[in-house]
């Protein structure tokens, strides 16, 4: 064969293979628009069969009391152990040597390796021209705006189309109806939304969120969108993008507006709620104080896309990055004839984050634990004087740190509402009762010194109990077979093993941890 014929042939070749190659290319791509398509179709099938069930008759549903938490009002006043006096030290007759048992100092073993390093957040979906086509939404105009989420400022884009179709002056109070919502849906779902939903749950995890942060920052985009003023579509916009993130939640309406319902994995205390499809849905509040209606009107049935409820676990701190915004306050107290004034500085922001945190399972707030840069420079401070004591001396002092370096007011008194503080707030409130110390007391003894504690809950009181290493004196109780020893931060004075007289015949329920 010649050279030149040769040349030709694998030209011919090349050519051939690059045509098939590019046609398989395109089949490809057409084979995934296709699926995209098709997908979108399902997803688009969804959101009109929930838009033809928000046009029918929704009902009116009357409100359910929650459960209590305590059957009886905290005391108002608080008890102080008065220790009996000394008796007086007998006569020695001689010098001989006494027997003493040396106990053992306590070792404490600190996890102080802190990340401290900024944040890199995800950039926002990108901005996107009229032209161009198949990206974030899909050629519609967009607005750039951010929002201020505790220190973080967050940007993001949404199409102009949402904004520009819904005018405030529509759903103002004594306008909505079923027919108003879902209007609001047809419009908000017809937007290609997916990328800016997958935004924000990328931000949930940058910023180390639960479901309670999460619903939070989606409160805050919508306020940034619709504007604050506008609550009714900042509420609507809440329970879209909800939907949209998987979360069971619903609205409902009266005369005075829309509201937010979500139907949560744990367990709510002092909440009224509404029954729906057989499940519980609370009214809960996103840091604003409003009243929660007696009856509203709302629909039955689901989303297919709302596939979980609200849990609120806590399994970490969000990751707030503003150090200047922080609260310094000294614990001042006595023990053992020696004065203490210990600094501890809280984030602002962590104390804003919890504020109207649901009374949720007790559990969730005594595994919440201090923030790490609390627990660093409150442990740190600590250590060297706890280092010098035995397990029982360690305790009592910590019980003492709690007892008298703050003040004591009940919940109704302050907050006229019941709240359990997570154990940064305990700083930055100038009161707190029995569960606020209760759960920082346990904090304390267990991630400082690493001692095993349960919660006592009585009918109208809050107290902990601590399984020792060594034999301790005092009232006790049994739980899976370990002896956990009464210490009460809320008994003014009182040492580990004394019961309030007032709930010495109580049998306190065990809160297990």
């Amino acid at each position: 064969m010649k050279v030149g014929s040769l040349t030709r042939n694998f030209l011919l070749f090349f050519v051939l293979m690059f045509i098939a190659n590019n046609a398989q290319a395109q089949t490809f791509e057409e084979w995934k628009r296709q699926q995209q398509d098709e997908f979108q179709a399902y997803k688009d099938k969804f959101d009109e069969e929930f838009i033809k069930m928000l046009k029918a008759t929704w009902e009116e549903v009357g409100i359910n009391t929650g459960s209590k938490f305590y059957e009886n009002e905290k005391p108002v006043e608080l008890p102080k152990f008065v220790p009996p006096p000394a008796p007086p030290r007998p006569d020695i007759e001689n010098d001989a040597p006494v027997d003493k048992v040396i106990e053992e100092r306590i070792t404490i073993d600190l996890d102080l390796d802190i990340d401290i390093n900024p944040l890199n957040l995800p950039p926002p979906p990108p901005a996107i021209s009229h032209e161009e086509e198949a990206t974030l939404f899909e050629g519609l105009a967009v607005d750039a705006l951010s929002i201020s989420y505790f220190s973080n400022q967050i940007p993001f884009t949404y199409p102009e189309m949402i904004k520009s179709k819904l005018n405030p002056r529509d759903f103002r109070n004594g306008q909505i109806d079923n027919n108003k919502m879902a209007e609001f849906w047809e419009i908000v779902s017809s937007v290609n939304h997916t990328d800016f939903v997958e935004y924000t749950v990328d931000l949930r995890e940058q910023l180390a969120l639960n479901d309670w942060g999460y619903i939070l920052l989606i409160n805050g985009i919508s306020k940034s969108i619709f504007g604050e003023q506008n609550s009714n579509l900042v509420r609507m916009m809440n329970w879209f993008l909800l939907t949209k993130a998987g979360y069971q939640n619903r609205v409902g309406y009266d005369q005075d507006g829309v509201y937010n319902l979500f139907t949560v994995s744990n367990s709510i205390f002092n909440t009224k709620y509404y029954t729906l499809d057989g499940n519980k849905f609370f009214p809960i509040n996103f840091n604003e104080e409003y009243q929660t209606p007696t009856s509203i009107f709302t629909y039955q049935g689901v989303h297919e896309a709302q596939v979980r409820k609200l849990d609120l676990t806590i399994e970490q701190y969000p990751e707030f990055v503003n150090s200047t915004n922080a609260y310094t306050r000294m614990l001042d107290f006595e023990f053992d004839g020696e004065s203490y004034s210990i600094p501890v500085t809280v984030n602002r922001d962590i104390v804003s984050y919890f504020e109207y945190y649901p009374l949720t399972d007790l559990p969730i707030f005594f595994t919440a634990s201090l923030s790490p840069l609390t627990y660093q420079q409150l442990a740190t401070s600590l250590e060297p004087i706890l280092e010098s004591m035995t397990e029982l001396e360690a305790v009592n002092f910590l019980l003492r740190l709690v007892q008298t370096s703050f003040d004591y007011k009940t919940d109704q008194d302050q907050f006229d509402r019941e709240k359990y503080m997570m154990p940064d707030e305990i700083f930055f409130y100038q009161y707190s009762d029995c569960d606020d110390r209760s759960i920082f007391f346990a904090t304390l003894v267990r991630d400082i010194l690493g001692l095993e504690v349960v919660g006592l809950r009585y009918s109208r009181h809050l107290a902990v109990a601590v399984n020792f290493t060594r034999p301790v004196e005092g009232d006790y109780h049994m739980s899976d077979g370990k002896k956990f020893v009464v210490a009460d931060p809320t008994y003014i004075n009182a040492p580990v093993g004394l019961t309030m007289s007032s709930y010495i015949n109580e049998r306190p329920i065990i809160v297990k941890f």
